[in-house]
């Protein structure tokens, strides 16, 4: 399950049935759960804990030091769920803080060549697809969808169910169950994925209304807000939505014009 090449130290913690391909590298403060794969040149170093059942391809590096010129080597964490797929050449810096963390939830993919920096916070089952780009601290949140290309701006949130299209540049929050286009816009909501993730009908009715109130009526952003939240008062899903943009720090992406 070691191939002879792999270079363990012998303080790291590797549960039942870890295999260790050609010449990768596994620090001293490095904990791997059962059953986890972890693939050729591989580097895994810092504080990093890796769940079982995940799968980590040839070049990634995990728990490197984060991008930060103020990092001057203190401890701060990894941490990757379980059943997480980690493709070719992926990198994920540990946090840049003492004590914080990088966190990658359960059953995520980052597919070859994305990059999540120093002190992100990823959910579970997300997707972040080839040769994206996550700054530091960014959140996202559980079953979102980056696609391709994308590049996100430090601090920035991406709501649950959101789906980002290939090459879009995002610079603000996005809600929860939004679609991106291509070139940044919010354009209409996730439909497919919120019938899929079991959003009943009468939820997915209140999220449309609130959309349209919030992004395309007359009135201003915060008191279309709040008009929602009187009306949406105990629909779960809709609050999600309402309360990500009323809550929001950094603003939300702009939406494509009405015609």
């Amino acid at each position: 399950m070691i191939h002879e090449t792999a270079v363990i130290s012998p303080k790291a913690k590797l549960g039942n049935n870890v295999s260790v391909g050609p010449y990768s590298i596994i620090g001293e403060n490095v904990s791997i759960g059962d059953d986890t794969v972890i693939g050729p040149h591989v580097n895994v170093s810092g504080h990093t804990d890796i769940g079982s059942g995940c799968k980590i391809h040839k070049s990634a590096n995990i728990g490197d030091d984060p991008q930060d010129i103020s990092y001057t080597g203190f401890t701060a964490y990894t941490k990757i769920g379980n059943n997480t797929v980690i493709r070719e050449y992926v990198t994920i810096h540990r946090g840049s803080k003492p004590e914080q963390s990088t966190v990658i939830g359960d059953n995520c993919m980052l597919m070859a060549f994305s990059h999540v920096a120093h002190d992100c916070q990823i959910g579970n089952r997300v997707v972040i697809a080839n040769n994206s780009q996550v700054a530091g601290h960014v959140e996202i949140s559980d079953k979102a969808i980056i696609s391709g290309g994308v590049y996100i701006h430090q601090f920035v949130k991406i709501g649950t169910m959101s789906m980002i299209g290939g090459t879009a540049k995002i610079n603000q929050d996005i809600p929860p169950f939004c679609l991106v286009n291509h070139d940044g816009l919010i354009t209409t909501l996730n439909a497919i994925g919120m019938k899929r993730n079991g959003i009943q009908s009468a939820e997915r009715l209140a999220i449309k209304k609130a959309f349209k109130h919030i992004f395309y009526s007359d009135k201003t952003r915060s008191q279309a807000v709040e008009e929602m939240a009187n009306e949406n008062e105990g629909n779960e899903s809709a609050m999600l939505f309402i309360n990500f943009i009323k809550e929001s720090k950094r603003g939300i992406q702009h939406v494509i014009p009405r015609d």
